[in-house]
């Protein structure tokens, strides 16, 4: 499903920041119950770092989420984006990655490099301004 970014947002990314910020705001735009639940979206950015999408890709259960990696590089592939950033939100308020993250990081990381797709990060947010690059 791809998401609107929200109004008064720069497309321009900088860092890590922009990203988590933005994420934020679209994971706020759910209603506190929906929130309690696992999102997982790839941002595709141009070679200036323009955000091209953000794609939801996933909404799991609480602490968990099964991501395919064909799906992550699905809307890079059809709208030839080179850079991609990966974000997903964990509903507990800790931004510490789990083995699950740091593997599917690895995972992705691995296809990103066999389709000349640079994953810039993988970024972890909650409902506060914490938020975990994986890559960073």
């Amino acid at each position: 499903m791809n998401v609107r970014i929200p109004k008064n947002e720069s497309t321009r990314i900088e860092d890590s920041r922009d990203i988590a910020r933005i994420m934020r705001k679209i994971l706020l735009r759910q209603n506190k119950l929906h929130r309690k639940k696992e999102y997982f979206w790839t941002i595709g950015l141009s070679v200036k770092n323009d955000i091209e999408y953000i794609e939801l890709l996933t909404i799991g259960i609480l602490n968990q989420n099964n991501i395919d990696p064909v799906e992550v590089f699905n809307f890079a592939v059809a709208k030839k984006c080179k850079r991609i950033i990966l974000c997903h939100n964990h509903p507990s308020g800790n931004t510490a990655p789990s083995e699950a993250d740091r593997e599917i990081t690895e995972k992705i990381k691995r296809g990103a490099e066999v389709l000349n797709i640079e994953l810039l990060d993988h970024i972890i947010i909650c409902d506060d301004k914490e938020f975990t690059s994986l890559m960073g």
